[in-house]
């Protein structure tokens, strides 16, 4: 068939796959937000009133928010 220049049908179908520019974005995205989680960890753990602990609260309803000495 292809002496008349016809195409079998579905034969352009099995391409593969490739890096596209929102795949790069993505791939930017999700690093970007992997750098933030880290900033947020960091500033969590030096306001927490449990030195290293960045999930622990400061107390509600006293009025008074400790911070930690700098260093």
């Amino acid at each position: 068939m292809s002496q008349f220049g016809m195409q079998m049908p579905g034969g352009r179908a099995r391409r593969s796959s490739s890096m596209n520019v929102y795949t790069g974005l993505l791939f930017c995205a999700v690093v970007a937000m992997g750098v933030a989680s880290g900033f947020m960890w960091m500033a969590a753990k030096s306001v927490s009133p449990d030195p290293g602990n960045p999930f622990k609260i400061q107390e509600v309803g006293n009025g008074k928010i400790k911070l930690p000495p700098k260093k």
